[in-house]
């Protein structure tokens, strides 16, 4: 949205978690998060929030009646996941018509530190593979370079592990049903699998250089 000519810019640092709980909590009100820092800073200001800008906030809105024990246990329910009673119920509509998941702040945090490391592993396995490109055309083999790589292929299957832990255990969590969670793309994994094979196949029918340390004087 462009700024209007009687606005300013206001700019602030935080700490990146504290900066995506916000983000994770602005994209569930009116606006996202600049117009979230818009009322809060009004409402700091002038003691009351400004209205929600134009062109937002336009979903239907959908009433339900609960007994005192169901609203007790929603509400119980939205401060265990940190949000509140309409967001939850939100949430729960998401998942089961639009088969996405929806992740709490802790949640969230788990998935980063996940995405860190096997970016971490996948810097680790370019430098393996560039070590073992270079020992096919010297025939210098660095030592203990088969247990790095065999550890590094047993960390990518532990992170992965621990995603699919938390795809699943969100769905868990919401109900949805094993049957209507969703899947991949089909033919993608024999897809994949066949490309890594042929890329195999060509690997070891490439013309490889004889080592100098073995030719002929």
């Amino acid at each position: 949205m462009p700024r209007k000519p009687d606005q300013a810019t206001l700019s602030v640092h935080v700490e990146q978690g504290l900066a995506a709980r916000f983000q994770a909590w602005a994209r569930q009100t009116d606006g996202g998060a600049s117009a979230a820092l818009r009322r809060l800073v009004t409402e700091a200001v002038e003691g009351k929030p400004i209205a929600a800008p134009r062109g937002t906030g336009k979903g239907e809105q959908v009433s339900v009646r609960l007994k005192k024990d169901e609203r007790r246990a929603l509400d119980e329910a939205a401060r265990e996941r940190a949000t509140t009673p309409a967001n939850w119920l939100r949430s729960l509509a998401i998942v089961h018509l639009g088969r996405k998941p929806q992740w709490t702040t802790a949640e969230l945090d788990e998935l980063r530190e996940v995405f860190k490391e096997l970016r971490r592993i996948g810097n680790n396995v370019n430098q393996i593979a560039r070590a073992m490109n270079v020992a096919a055309h010297t025939g210098q083999y660095p030592p203990h370079q088969g247990v790095a790589a065999k550890e590094a292929a047993e960390a990518i299957r532990d992170d992965m592990g621990r995603v699919v832990a938390l795809m699943t255990g969100n769905f868990d969590y919401w109900g949805l049903p094993f049957d209507e969670r969703p899947r991949p793309t089909p033919g993608v994994v024999e897809r994949v699998e066949a490309e890594a094979k042929a890329a195999e196949v060509k690997r070891r029918n490439r013309p490889r250089r004889r080592p100098a340390r073995f030719a002929e004087d």
